[in-house]
């Protein structure tokens, strides 16, 4: 995957019409992180867009032999959290975020929705510093190391600081009455923070 992406940029830097391909293969994933980031489509869409101008102008100051993704969020994180700082307060996420999960009965799809949004609203009261790193540990599946270079912190201190967030996020969903056991979120917070 880094090698493709490797690949993308240095196309990219021949070809500025090559870049369509590079924001074709991380335009989703990088607006869902932006939506869960500043609760507003269309915040998330605007800043998706800056974010890949500015990956843009950068891409000559980009290295090869590094990796993309943890620089492509590292750009996005600031971005966010510069547009968090200068609209406050923020607003609570949508209600209508489309679930990955596949139920069958409407019991169960009904359940799994109440218990994504009381989530997904804890998550969006963190701090905009721990929710980035929630976002990108367990939305984006960024690994330990990927978060590191992102944040442009040592390893020891991107596990702490997501600890600490995992931690935070399980005090604010038991004050929202969600049970222990009720969701994938809880049930890390509460496990030692190992290498994945």
């Amino acid at each position: 995957m880094e090698q493709l992406d490797s690949l993308l940029i240095e196309e990219a830097k021949q070809d500025p019409a090559a870049f369509g391909a590079l924001v074709q293969r991380y335009q989703d994933r990088l607006f869902n992180y932006l939506y869960r980031m500043t609760g507003s489509r269309e915040d998330a869409e605007d800043l998706t867009q800056e974010v890949f101008i500015r990956i843009y102008k950068a891409l000559d100051r980009f290295r090869l032999d590094a990796p993309f993704k943890p620089w492509m969020y590292k750009i996005a994180t600031n971005v966010a959290i510069n547009h968090l700082k200068s609209r406050r307060p923020a607003s609570l996420l949508e209600d209508d975020v489309p679930s990955t999960a596949h139920f069958a009965a409407p019991e169960a799809m009904a359940e799994q929705h109440e218990t994504q949004r009381v989530v997904f609203s804890a998550i969006n009261e963190l701090p905009d510093h721990y929710r980035a790193i929630v976002l990108m540990r367990h939305l984006e599946e960024l690994s330990y190391e990927e978060i590191a270079q992102a944040l442009g912190v040592p390893l020891g201190t991107a596990k702490v600081r997501l600890h600490r967030a995992r931690a935070l996020l399980q005090e604010k969903l038991v004050q929202s009455g969600v049970q222990q056991g009720d969701h994938e979120l809880q049930h890390r917070a509460e496990a030692p923070t190992t290498l994945s």
